[in-house]
């Protein structure tokens, strides 16, 4: 896998944001795992905004925030809920961050055995998918869930990343234009276009696209690393907007 590609994440914020129960009864208030996933989920999320790797992250200030800590106690709480979707989605996501693909994978397949619309879910077994080499099955997954949801960026974003690894370049430029119109950010367009347009040494148009993902996002560095060593081999003029010169 090319190692410059970014693959759209599977923000626990939003992954579980819209997952219902199937069906679980809960008899106590104590007992709502609701409420344990969204405290799990506020460490998480804590554990993002630092910027920190998961196992190693802290707070500073606050208490250091153990994500095989926070598994064990979601697979603690999946036992006990084991048909509730938002501890199913916590928990792989959790799994996922910790390196346990396996066994992110067999949660996320739970998810999609329904066939029902799972988007965040399709998206992140995909992404495993993808880790482990198997076009096949990422690409199977997302035209599956596309045809549930036609309206969700992050199921582009990622099929266009199996078509860009797959050297399916125009059927990725057509993923990311069906992406952005339906809300992918426009930088992080610009910067897989910059990509495709990268591999297919179309060099001057990948500039162009590096450039816009750039100024739309200015805090995201990897295309002007991208600029940057193009202009090296001669196929990009620095700018002061792309190269803050």
């Amino acid at each position: 896998m090319n190692a410059k590609l970014l693959l759209p994440l599977v923000l626990a914020a939003t992954a579980l944001g819209g997952c219902g129960s199937l069906g679980q009864q809960r008899t106590q208030a104590t007992e709502d795992p609701n409420v344990q996933v969204d405290r799990v989920l506020s460490h998480y999320r804590a554990t993002l905004a630092s910027g920190a790797a998961c196992h190693t992250a802290t707070q500073g200030w606050s208490e250091p925030v153990d994500c095989e800590g926070l598994l064990r106690e979601t697979m603690q709480l999946y036992a006990a809920f084991p048909h509730n979707e938002r501890v199913i989605m916590l928990a792989a996501v959790l799994a996922h961050q910790s390196g346990r693909a396996a066994q992110a994978g067999y949660l996320l397949d739970q998810l999609l055995q329904g066939r029902k619309p799972r988007p965040e879910a399709a998206v992140l077994r995909s992404r495993i998918a993808l880790e482990e080499g198997n076009l096949s099955l990422a690409r199977t997954l997302l035209k599956q869930q596309l045809r549930l949801n036609p309206r969700h960026p992050q199921l582009y974003e990622t099929l266009a990343a199996v078509q860009y690894l797959d050297r399916q370049y125009a059927g990725a430029l057509h993923s990311l234009t069906l992406a952005e119109r339906v809300g992918a950010p426009g930088w992080r367009a610009a910067y897989h276009r910059g990509l495709v347009y990268e591999e297919q040494n179309r060099r001057a148009a990948a500039c162009q696209q590096y450039r816009l993902a750039t100024a739309g996002n200015p805090q995201f560095l990897a295309p002007e690393s991208r600029l940057v060593s193009l202009s090296g081999g001669g196929s990009c003029a620095p700018t002061a907007t792309t190269l803050g010169g």
